[in-house]
């Protein structure tokens, strides 16, 4: 009989996270019966069902609607005065639950009652997220393995439950070192679309850019733009994709500049058209763990000018690409954008060429996969 898995965290519709947990729990579905638990808010239209339309998901509103007649009567009723939006066990949260009926003790049984049927729980969240204490605190109870797949970057490590966490499992050694814990593995991203991105011929220009990502002030858009304008040469466009806060209020701002243009959310396995279109990623971040869109941009053999955020100096290393700049420092940025623009064809190639080869060598989904496997079998074998 198959060692069975529940991958847990706060899975929603669209984003990182999404992919990843979709991702992983395709892989571990090969050898393992895999089943996501997710405390967030997740329709049919998630992107965690991406990798297989049949993958068992379910929230804690579900679980919760499932085992307590009133709560589900209660989540119905809050589903009615909303106007019918999304799915009714969605509300099983609502105010009158939380208040008069027990919400978080409620929670917590069924959370004990969960982690009982698994041999091993994976965790794809913040150190910080809903529930985490509680589900490593009864992993520990019943003798199920943790294993902690860390999303975002790092900060607060005053967690007591870290001792009871069998693996880690961190983008860069970087966010690994703030733990200051020796039972990890890194185990970075791969590409979704790898074979669209593989299969894309680089023009190696130096005039289109790209802005991919939320548009949310931790991202470093608004920065990033800002930047952009002030050094760019008379034939440079800058194409900026994806949604969020901020897409109003910078749309307002630049709509009368054609050289700037946004697209909108686009779908991820639609991404290969827009890095066919262009020459170099600009990565602003301030907070990250990866992001997945360097490890695109380096699948798509396009330059990459970044901060040095999340795991990005460990990708670029053995390779061509060295753009750097701080988001707090505009004269950074113009450095680093000036160095790409004087680039001639020929080593713009030998720049497109290093990031690929780095990308086959080390974060293919071959390799990722292999590593998911080998770290969950060893938890599982101890």
């Amino acid at each position: 009989m198959k060692k069975k898995i529940l991958l847990f965290g706060p899975i929603g519709d669209f984003g990182g996270r999404e992919l990843e947990a979709g991702f992983i729990a395709s892989i571990l579905s090969t050898k393992y019966d895999v089943d996501v638990c997710t405390t967030s808010v997740v329709s049919d239209q998630s992107q965690v069902f991406g990798f297989n339309k049949n993958q068992k998901v379910f929230s804690l509103n579900d679980l919760l609607c499932n085992d307590d007649f009133t709560i589900k009567t209660l989540s119905f009723l809050a589903y009615l005065k909303n106007r019918f939006r999304g799915s009714f066990r969605n509300y099983a949260n609502n105010v009158v639950v939380k208040r008069y009926f027990k919400y978080d003790k409620k929670v917590n049984n069924i959370l004990e009652e969960l982690v009982k049927q698994y041999n091993a729980v994976l965790i794809c969240a913040n150190l910080s997220s809903n529930y985490i204490t509680d589900i490593v605190s009864f992993s520990k109870k019943y003798n199920v393995k943790v294993v902690f797949r860390t999303t975002g970057q790092i900060k607060d490590i005053k967690f007591d439950y870290l001792g009871n966490v069998d693996l880690f499992i961190h983008h860069s050694t970087s966010n690994a070192g703030k733990l200051k814990l020796e039972n990890y593995k890194i185990i970075d991203q791969c590409s979704f679309i790898e074979d669209k991105l593989l299969s894309l011929v680089n023009n190696n220009n130096n005039t289109n850019f790209l802005l991919l990502g939320r548009l949310s002030a931790e991202k470093g858009f608004e920065e990033a733009i800002d930047f952009f304008m002030r050094c760019k040469g008379e034939m440079d466009n800058l194409t900026i994709v994806g949604d969020g806060e901020l897409k109003e209020k910078l749309q307002l701002k630049y709509a009368s500049f054609p050289e700037i243009k946004f697209t909108g959310f686009i779908k991820s396995e639609d991404l290969d058209k827009i890095f066919s279109e262009i020459d170099c990623l600009i990565i602003p971040s301030l907070e990250e763990s990866g992001p997945l869109v360097g490890i695109e941009a380096m699948v798509a053999a396009k330059s990459i000018i970044s901060t040095k955020v999340g795991a990005m100096e460990e990708r670029l290393q053995d390779t061509l690409n060295d753009f750097w700049f701080d988001i707090n420092d505009y004269n950074s940025f113009e450095r680093a954008f000036t160095r790409f623009k004087n680039l001639d064809y020929q080593f713009l190639n030998e720049i497109s060429q290093s990031l690929r080869n780095k990308y086959k060598k080390v974060y293919s989904i071959e390799s990722i996969s292999i590593k998911y496997l080998k770290s969950i079998d060893k938890v599982l074998e101890a």
